[in-house]
């Protein structure tokens, strides 16, 4: 297959390195103003630079620039015929989001949304126990993500990022949304949702640091999801309660522990920890979903809802404000 990679960050270098090692992928054509793009990688002889997307042939692309740049590279390769791996989030706004999509549906393309903790052991996982109903009727989760913005690109100025500006895509409820697709991976969509997206701290950005998202589901389950880019100490973790037990799952630390009535599980697997293999384990996917016709693991209307979920809910005031 030939693939074409737009973008080339430390999330589309990734990219183009699982590219080249793939027995799958033929030549990757790279559209990037990264001059230092490749530095340290063999290439294999399987690259090759353009300066222009007009002309472009390939079997697929990775969308990996800048937040607020997804939506119009998509609709462009979308216009040429390419099925779409669109790194996450979808769009900095709900604005192309719906042309997008009937296009795609239009031209029988198929799109993957890059939330590859889908594909992380321990997720799956979680989703396995709380499906038989390990820890009985949920009362509440929390999920916390959050790590101090200038230690997340290593040797690179945290201000000339584009997560620094709002503009361009950044805010940290765009950057880690993550956690809003894994909440839906395991609970669902939620019935209504309240957040709080504010800028608290002293980070040269003009978009948010910190949000709290509080979701409410049927029955009365609550989940919080909080998410900053302002503590020195990275954290990522979730924690369930339940009325027959609870979970608590610590991504960076690498374990988990679950206590249900009589069972009591620890687990440290390494290889279900392992989020290297995850973002091998998307791209597999998604050329299993082009050459087989298959429904991507995560879609389109996936992307749409968690650009939904990090403004209010349809039914509640607004609880968010602007940043200054």
């Amino acid at each position: 297959m030939k693939a074409l990679v737009v973008g080339c960050g430390s999330i589309g270098r990734r990219h183009i390195s699982n590219l080249i090692e793939s027995d799958r992928v033929e030549s990757i054509i790279l559209y990037t103003q990264n001059r230092g793009c490749l530095d340290g990688l063999d290439d294999k002889g399987k690259t090759s630079t353009v300066s222009s997307l007009d002309s472009v042939k390939a079997d697929f692309a990775i969308i990996s620039n800048d937040t607020g740049k997804h939506i119009d590279t998509a609709l462009q390769l979308a216009d040429m015929g390419m099925h779409l791996f669109i790194e996450k989030p979808l769009s900095h706004n709900l604005g192309k989001v719906y042309v997008l999509q009937e296009k795609a549906h239009e031209n029988g393309l198929k799109i993957l949304l890059g939330y590859n903790l889908r594909f992380l052991g321990i997720m799956n996982y979680i989703k396995n126990q709380l499906s038989k109903e390990m820890l009985g009727s949920l009362y509440f989760a929390k999920i916390e993500v959050g790590q101090h913005l200038p230690f997340w690109r290593k040797g690179t100025d945290y201000r000339d990022s584009y997560s620094v500006n709002s503009d361009r895509g950044g805010g940290v409820a765009l950057d880690l949304s993550h956690e809003l697709d894994y909440m839906r991976h395991l609970f669902g969509d939620p019935l209504n949702w309240k957040v709080i997206r504010s800028r608290v701290g002293d980070l040269e950005m003009n978009a948010e640091d910190i949000f709290e998202g509080l979701y409410i589901y049927k029955s009365n389950f609550i989940c919080n999801v909080h998410m900053d880019c302002l503590q020195k100490d990275a954290k990522r973790n979730i924690r369930i309660e339940g009325n027959r037990g609870s979970l608590y799952c610590d991504l960076i630390r690498q374990e988990l522990r679950l206590s249900a009535e009589n069972i009591e599980i620890a687990m440290d697997d390494k290889d279900l920890f392992d989020l290297n293999k995850t973002y091998r384990d998307e791209l597999a996917h998604f050329m299993d979903v082009i050459d087989k016709d298959m429904k991507p693991a995560v879609t389109i209307e996936d992307g749409i809802a968690v650009l939904k979920l990090i403004e209010d809910g349809p039914e509640g005031k607004s609880c968010s404000h602007s940043v200054t």
